[in-house]
């Protein structure tokens, strides 16, 4: 079976008289794996944490991740103290995990202990 997982995007802007009228952008992506993983993780203040991935998980693809806080940002990446994604409270990323670099996805918390939504789809 192909395109298993659809993705969409809606992005528009208005700002001082600027416009950028509402642009779609959607994608059906096919996954090698079946397995996905769905949860609520708490990230503890200034503690590096791996986001956890169910067993049957293989190799992670795509990613959502959710900022359930509405005060602290967070900030992701796949390699120890090294962080490409930055997630502000209340905001989300939607990404595609590099696996080259690494299969674990690792979260930051900024001041305080955050609480996230996260769902991983197997690649």
């Amino acid at each position: 079976m192909a395109d298993e997982l659809s993705l969409m995007v809606t992005l528009s802007f208005s700002k001082g008289g600027a416009k950028i009228p509402p642009r779609q952008v959607s994608k059906k992506v096919t996954i090698t794996g079946d397995a996905f993983t769905h949860g609520v993780q708490t990230l503890v203040a200034a503690s590096e944490a791996e986001i956890a991935q169910v067993a049957a998980l293989g190799n992670p693809g795509w990613v959502l991740i959710i900022n359930l806080d509405s005060t602290n940002f967070i900030e992701v990446g796949a390699l120890t103290g090294e962080y490409t994604i930055k997630i502000e409270a209340g905001e989300f990323a939607l990404y595609r995990h590099d696996i080259e670099v690494s299969a674990t996805i690792l979260a930051l918390a900024d001041t305080g202990n955050v609480n996230i939504e996260y769902f991983i789809f197997e690649d």
